[in-house]
């Protein structure tokens, strides 16, 4: 494993553990969703802001490189192995690729058994063709998201995360992030395939003060 291995990872402050992403750009069915009004990709959060600055896209283009890199697995496998906190999210940004690139992921998952995995998508096509030739390892979980705001779980999948508006259904659990100054603290419902359904807030509510004008400010929170 080589140190720009090692750098392949992103350490978000929310979770309690390490992810890896892919760019929101290159996103098969995001980018079709970015396009309809109230979906849960039209205002991305990984297409603004310092997902917008140049050394952001270059690491991105590096992360890219290394994921359709023939020796992918070995050395994934190397750069997850000495983790030592078990929660492990693949796509903090961006989604799986390929058939290919989702047979790459769970071999990865399956060298990595001390590891907890979370894979949220929306590609359920390319999860469906994955999952015809064989079984979700044991510590994974698969959750598929749903496509609009306030939509029902996706059918046909054991675990599922919905995106709810102010006043709109919360379906199984419910994140708690929002009263939590945005981070997972102790809930690792995400990861836990006992929990069928996830629900995430559109919004903070009710809305935060900012510390310098008092003003209430609220933030998306759904993955």
């Amino acid at each position: 494993m080589t140190n720009q291995d090692k750098r392949m990872l992103s350490n978000v402050s929310k979770m309690p553990g390490h992810s890896i992403s892919r760019s929101a750009r290159l996103c098969h069915v995001g980018q079709k969703l970015r396009k309809i009004k109230g979906s849960t990709c039209e205002k991305c959060y990984a297409l603004k802001g310092m997902y917008n600055m140049p050394n952001v896209k270059q690491a991105m283009e590096r992360r890219e490189v290394f994921f359709h890199s023939i020796d992918f697995v070995p050395r994934m496998v190397s750069v997850l192995k000495p983790l030592r906190k078990p929660e492990f999210r693949w796509f903090d940004s961006g989604d799986v690729d390929s058939v290919a690139m989702g047979h790459n992921i769970l071999d990865v998952c399956e060298a990595t058994p001390h590891l907890v995995h979370w894979i949220p998508s929306r590609e359920y096509k390319i999860w469906g063709d994955v999952l015809r030739t064989r079984n979700l390892p044991a510590n994974v979980t698969l959750r598929m998201s749903a496509h609009m705001i306030d939509d029902a779980p996706a059918k046909a999948w054991q675990n599922t995360s919905t995106v709810a508006s102010h006043g709109g259904n919360i379906t199984g659990h419910l994140c708690p992030a929002p009263t939590q100054e945005g981070k997972c603290g102790d809930c690792r419902a995400c990861w836990d395939r006992k929990v069928s359904n996830v629900t995430y807030y559109q919004h903070w509510f009710p809305l935060i003060p900012c510390r310098h004008c008092r003003q209430g400010i609220s933030f998306f929170i759904y993955p």
